[in-house]
């Protein structure tokens, strides 16, 4: 492996997945300890809409269909949605996920972005990571620091002034790098425009188109992939792409529903969390037995003619534990970990203990089998608290 290959690490997903988890520890710390906390506004909704005139205190999360954020937000932004436009500057990092995603913002941080169309237009001052079907990073773009992107199809017409890391079905260069250009894809084109002011090393089954009007400081490096090495390496990057965006968007979509839990049923699920933590054990019992015993006590209920009205409310009931149970989990999760770091604090809720938790719960996930047993275990503790919780409600 050449020195190149090495360095490549972006263009190896489980490299990637390295890099996120340790993107989120470092956003876990920062979030923990480097700055005091600032309020918080939750908006959710079929469309949620922020005008220019709109004013936001703190960090903003936010779900819908449609979402579109045209005021500045000071702090930090967790977007998700069907369509995602963001346009008002943002004071900290951007985390957004969706079908459709244009930024044409100035983000003083980091952006972090996946869906199937991604396009950029704004300013970034810190890095950009961006994965999903089509990844555009517009002529009026700039990056500040590096760019990581895994997509079918990527074009860069603006300037990045650090070093470019991409994987693709189909990669165009035809903007600025500050830096060096590490490229994988079945398809690469450098246009008349482009600049790259390190090397540009790239990985394909054929030979770049490289325009003869393009700046290239460091020179061009190519290493040839066999065709049926590249079927391998496209499904590879394929999977890999998508398992990011579903990464973002389940930790996004996690992140809202435990903020918007605890905005709306704060004293409920501090009671909960406290009830699972007080007796983590037989919570865990009682939540394997819930999760077994009630669907075999619902199909025999069906099968009874005056069980049926019974056996539909159970089944409701039951699902809906499920839901509140898969939140709750990770709360449960960060009030341990925060208890961990400070033995005086207590199984306290609030923002840092749901945001450390959801974040490493979604981490552990990517961890197979060790990773999926600790989360086993959280969530049918949080099961148990949720059931014996609601068993005064439903009667």
């Amino acid at each position: 492996m050449t020195r190149w290959e090495n360095r490549c690490f972006v263009l190896d997903y489980p490299h990637m997945n390295k890099k996120l988890f340790y993107l989120a520890a470092v956003l876990l710390g920062l979030a923990c300890w480097s700055r005091p906390a600032l309020a918080a506004e939750f908006k959710s909704g079929q469309a949620v809409s922020l005008g220019q005139s709109d004013t936001v205190s703190g960090d903003l999360y936010a779900a819908g269909n449609d979402v579109l954020v045209d005021s500045r937000l000071p702090g930090d932004a967790f977007l998700a949605g069907s369509v995602v436009r963001v346009n008002g500057n943002v004071g900290q990092s951007l985390f957004v996920a969706g079908s459709m995603v244009n930024i044409g913002a100035d983000i003083a941080d980091d952006l972090r972005a996946a869906g199937s169309q991604v396009m950029l237009g704004g300013n970034v001052h810190g890095d950009v990571m961006a994965a999903g079907g089509m990844v555009y990073i517009l002529p009026s773009a700039v990056i500040d620091g590096d760019l990581y992107v895994g997509a079918g199809s990527v074009i860069i017409e603006g300037k990045v002034m650090g070093s470019v890391f991409d994987s693709g079905g189909e990669v165009s260069l035809k903007g600025e790098v500050g830096k060096v250009a590490f490229v994988q894809a079945d398809k690469v084109s450098v246009g008349p425009q482009a600049k790259v002011g390190g090397l540009l090393h790239y990985e394909s089954m054929k030979e770049a188109s490289i325009d003869q009007g393009s700046s290239i400081a460091g020179g061009v490096e190519y290493k040839k992939v066999e065709e049926r090495a590249g079927n391998k390496e496209r499904e590879h990057k394929g999977f890999g792409g998508w398992a990011v965006v579903w990464w973002f968007g389940a930790l996004l979509a996690s992140l809202l529903a435990a903020f918007l839990g605890w905005y709306l049923f704060k004293q409920r699920m501090a009671e909960v969390v406290k009830s699972v933590l007080d007796d983590f054990g037989k919570q865990l019992g009682w939540g394997f037995i819930w999760l077994v015993v009630t669907p075999v006590a619902g199909i025999i209920l069906f099968c009874t003619l005056f069980g049926i009205p019974v056996a539909c409310f159970v089944f409701t009931v039951y699902v809906l534990a499920i839901m509140i149970a898969k939140i709750i989990a990770g709360v449960v999760l960060g009030a341990w970990l925060m208890r961990f770091i400070d033995k005086k604090r207590g199984w306290l809720v609030d923002w840092k203990s749901i945001l450390l938790g959801v974040t490493v719960m979604c981490l552990l996930m990517l961890i197979p089998l060790v990773g999926w047993v600790a989360c086993l275990a959280f969530f049918l503790a949080a099961f148990g608290g949720v059931v014996n919780a609601l068993k005064p409600i439903v009667k």
